[in-house]
């Protein structure tokens, strides 16, 4: 099996493909979704794991977000976003340990699929907690976690309400996704309640549940794409679109990304 957490491997991949790819969903389909969650342009935006996607390009210049810092722990892929777009923020950064980053530094992080990556590690469930508990530990207080994921919703929620690490008030969707095999991705807002005053912290959790614009109903969505799976066993997980392993999880995360390259090669 490939190993996905491995930095060799990406800075391989990096190297071997010229051509950018947006995994799993591009700008433009999460657009009217992402401006309703992220009002004010000004704020100030970590993207992590963000790879050649033209997404942090997109945000930033169709978007209009230009307060981002775009994060990858591989530094050929950093190099060459650098390059390609110099009036953009990129920075080498391993998102599972972020020494370099103060405590409650960003207004919003945008994690789009890296949690994806994370538990296609061995050791899955305890990475992509560590994860979280490092982007809840970056985020300011009163600050958003957004997170795109293959996963079921119920499965990406576990990271950031289950953590000892986060305090967080969620929300989440299923959107279409035209470039997934499954059809749908869940979409999942954490906003970080810890340090905050008892009236603010009301305020916010108020605000939840949250009505996202383009979510598609739930009544709608296909059985597989509502399992979720807490148990903290990965043997056990029963994860998003039929992933009963954690070896059937690494080998159709491969077989995307492969179609992926392929296209865009």
């Amino acid at each position: 099996m490939p190993e996905y957490g491995s930095k060799e491997y990406w800075n391989a991949r990096y190297e071997r493909v010229d051509e950018p790819f947006d995994w799993m969903v591009d700008y433009s389909a999460l657009a009217p979704t992402l401006q309703a969650l992220i009002i004010d342009k000004n704020l100030s935006i970590l993207l992590v794991g963000c790879g050649d996607a033209p997404f942090s390009a997109d945000l930033f210049y169709l978007g209009g977000y230009q307060n981002q810092v775009n994060a990858d722990y591989s530094e050929i892929v950093i190099e060459k976003q650098k390059k390609l777009w110099p009036e953009i923020q990129w920075r080498v950064l391993d998102c599972l340990d972020m020494k370099e980053v103060t405590d409650g530094t960003f207004d919003v992080i945008i994690d789009k699929s890296l949690i994806d990556t994370c538990m296609c590690y061995k050791d899955g469930h305890n990475t992509t907690m560590k994860l979280y508990s490092e982007l809840h530990r970056v985020l300011k207080s009163g600050g958003r976690l957004i997170t795109i994921s293959l996963h079921s919703e119920e499965e990406v929620i576990q990271y950031g309400t289950t953590n000892p690490n986060c305090e967080f008030v969620a929300s989440s969707c299923s959107l279409a996704s035209e470039r997934h095999a499954g059809g749908f991705h869940a979409l999942c807002v954490f906003d970080k309640t810890s340090g905050l005053d008892p009236i603010t912290q009301l305020k916010l959790t108020s605000e939840h549940p949250i009505e996202f614009v383009n979510a598609v109903d739930r009544a709608l969505l296909p059985k597989e794409v509502l399992t979720s799976g807490s148990d903290s066993d990965e043997e056990s997980v029963d994860y998003n679109f039929g992933f009963s392993s954690h070896d059937d999880l690494v080998f159709a995360f491969g077989q995307a990304l492969d179609e992926v390259f392929v296209d865009n090669a």
